[in-house]
């Protein structure tokens, strides 16, 4: 179980790692199938935290900080709302969300003007991303569509979204370990140490695949893959809640 999950870090993380994407829906995915829900969501936001803290680190001088203000306001506003509510959604729930995002992304009308370099934009971003982490542990396909009208480049998309994700998965770290903790459950030590290595190899064996890429294969790899993923988990959720 440990080899697995490990591989599962790994490979997730080196995804992330090149694309800024996909691979928080797919270690969600395998976490989920597993662990019980809050389990996997917390194993899930220790890595999520340490794969994207390290982008943070390797892009720290292109992030765009404006954005993050905004960001962090809506972010915190949808934290306030699970904090009081104490809603744990259903595994085939979690599944049929991070499956149907990425189809929902790229149904809104090209008009929607959504350039996460605009605050008021930041702002929605924050909620809608922050929502989806609580509510499916991954949120890569709803946080993508607010940078594919911007002229951001690659490395600003994945220094900035690194910070925003990486504060994500910390409040989503509070709400479910406290959670946990209230009902006298725990994650095993080794298991974490397992995932957290993994996920700082992953993301610096991506950031050398990052260099040799161009901005616009970096945008055209993420929008194509992001729907194959999609696909298969949109396949599994609808299953899990037919049973």
């Amino acid at each position: 179980m440990y080899l697995l999950l490990f591989t599962a870090a790994l490979i997730t993380s080196f995804i992330s790692g090149v694309l800024s994407m996909a691979g928080g829906m797919i270690l969600m995915g395998i976490f989920s199938f597993f662990l019980a829900v809050p389990a996997a969501m917390m194993l899930h936001g220790i890595t999520q935290t340490f794969s994207n803290g390290s982008r943070v680190w390797w892009y720290r001088h292109h992030i765009r900080k404006a954005v993050l203000i905004p960001y962090t306001l809506g972010a915190f506003t949808i934290l306030a709302i699970f904090s009081v509510t104490a809603f744990i959604p259903p595994a085939g729930l979690i599944f049929l969300l991070i499956g149907l995002f990425p189809f929902i992304t790229r149904m809104l009308p090209k008009s929607f003007n959504l350039d996460i370099e605009q605050p008021k934009i930041a702002f929605l971003s924050g909620l809608v991303v922050t929502l989806t982490q609580m509510l499916a542990g991954a949120s890569g396909p709803a946080l993508d569509i607010f940078y594919l009208q911007s002229k951001l480049t690659k490395e600003e998309i994945l220094g900035t979204k690194a910070v925003t994700q990486t504060f994500g998965h910390i409040l989503k770290l509070i709400y479910y370990g406290s959670l946990m903790m209230s009902a006298g459950n725990s994650l095993n030590s080794w298991l974490i140490t397992t995932v957290i290595v993994a996920a700082l190899l992953g993301n610096f064996l991506g950031s050398l695949i990052v260099k040799r890429i161009s901005d616009v294969q970096f945008k055209m790899a993420g929008r194509y893959i992001v729907l194959i993923i999609g696909a298969i988990y949109l396949a599994k959720g609808l299953s899990e809640l037919l049973r």
